[in-house]
């Protein structure tokens, strides 16, 4: 039974990966994500250590990442800003203005809650590689406060309607107003349509969750975003133990916008538990964003995960995935179109270059390759990695198959394995039986 919203979402669905197990700056965990398309970056924040400024001092750090090859490429310090709750990546020709969370021009400028600081206003700014901004050198007619907000804001954007959605808090709710994003830069806040309430079950666990390690009391609030006419909210269940390598469930939760709903608790139109990315060690939850992809212009709904994966470098990495928004044609959706893979040192490509994809069927998800490969002079005498996946093709579990290679005393099969870092290796050469090429054509198996 398909649960599709009116965004053409299925959040039970299948998913796809824009990034996957990026390294970030020092230690602390990714908290939002943006993108933007038309320029190729990725943006994503996170608190800056707390080895180097108290957490309470609501520095941060904006990361930029290359869209296609999930390298990083700059960074900027965010003095005073916050704690990250949500971010708005837009191009302006060559440039990206990001929208986020701010201190305030008051006398007290970030809203305190126990060790972490939160911003109390929004605010927009122009990347600037390796650059330093203080949130209160920005002057006080550029950041914005929702009227009555008493705690934290942030902001969210819908490339589909150009709105941005400021979240904040007032009545002891949080609540979303919608504004126009081309206004609200130049500095006009009119509300557009009615605010949304958040209702009072926000944080309540969903029924039957597993209880062995038990599950926290309360929901904690990881994300949001506005499509249209949906409300969507990213959730975490964490653990009530000290377990580091799992620490709980993610979810997300839709909304409809629409106050025509009479009495009573606002109905949630779908809460499904985020199944996506299962390899991850540590799989916290962190940021929702809309994309429209740049190739096929389809809308996607982000949503982000924070990760300890080795042999990165340790700190905390970042994997984003996504949910497609077009239907099936004859029953297959492609995830991610034919892509070169990179080869290691030495190999070449035979007669078919080596390239991979995604498609799901029938609600399931494949890894496809395709092409030969062929290893150094003398071929290969023992295992080892022959190419590296691009970004959106690397599974979180281990995906394997076999495959062809040259036959030799009835050898004439391998077992090629690709990994959660993207190596695809190849296992069942000898010494005294070296594989010389590889054929991936019937590589086709179940990825996640």
């Amino acid at each position: 039974m398909t649960t599709t919203d009116a965004n053409g979402v299925d959040l039970s669905g299948v998913t796809g990966r824009l990034i996957q197990t990026v390294d970030l700056r020092d230690n602390p965990a990714p908290q939002a994500i943006a993108t933007d398309t038309k320029n190729g970056w990725i943006f994503v924040l996170q608190l800056e250590s707390s080895g180097t400024a108290p957490k309470n001092s609501g520095n941060m750090y904006l990361n930029r990442i290359n869209r296609r090859t999930g390298q990083p490429d700059g960074q900027m310090q965010l003095i005073g800003f916050g704690h990250g709750l949500s971010l708005v990546a837009l191009p302006d020709g060559d440039d990206t203005y990001l929208w986020t969370e701010c201190g305030s021009a008051a006398a007290a400028p970030l809203y305190l809650k126990g060790e972490y600081a939160f911003g109390k206003a929004v605010t927009r700014f122009k990347f600037e590689k390796d650059g330093v901004l203080a949130a209160q050198s920005i002057p006080a007619p550029q950041r914005f406060t929702p009227p009555g907000s008493t705690e934290a804001v942030g902001p969210s954007y819908d490339p589909t309607t150009n709105l941005l959605t400021v979240m904040y808090h007032k009545g002891g709710k949080r609540q979303f107003t919608r504004y126009d994003a081309t206004l609200a830069a130049a500095g006009t806040w009119t509300p557009v349509g009615t605010t949304f309430v958040m209702p009072d079950n926000e944080k309540t666990v969903p029924p039957g969750l597993p209880q062995e390690p038990p599950v926290q009391a309360t929901l904690v609030a990881q994300g949001f975003q506005t499509l249209g006419g949906i409300l969507y909210a990213y959730h975490w269940a964490p653990f009530d133990v000290e377990d580091h390598e799992n620490p709980g469930y993610a979810f997300i939760t839709a909304y409809e916008w629409s106050d025509t709903w009479a009495g009573g608790e606002r109905p949630r139109l779908s809460q499904v538990m985020v199944t996506s990315a299962p390899g991850l060690k540590h799989r916290e939850p962190e940021g929702l964003a809309v994309e429209i992809d740049p190739d096929t212009q389809e809308t996607r709904l982000l949503f982000g995960f924070s990760d300890k994966v080795a042999p990165t470098s340790g700190a905390r990495n970042v994997t984003i995935g996504w949910y497609p928004t077009k239907p099936a044609v004859d029953g297959v959706k492609v995830l991610a179109d034919w892509e070169d893979l990179t080869l290691a040192p030495g190999f070449t490509a035979g007669t078919e270059r080596p390239r991979g994809r995604l498609i799901a069927l029938a609600g399931t998800t494949y890894l496809q390759l395709r092409g030969t490969i062929n290893p150094p002079a003398g071929g290969m005498t023992a295992d080892g990695r022959i190419a590296t996946l691009p970004h959106r093709l690397r599974p979180t579990l281990v995906a394997r198959q076999n495959v062809p290679r040259n036959n030799k005393a009835g050898r004439y099969i391998c077992r090629v394995e690709a990994d959660i870092l993207g190596d695809l290796r190849v296992y069942g050469a000898y010494e005294d039986n070296a594989i010389t090429w590889i054929d991936l054509d019937s590589f086709s198996t179940v990825w996640r």
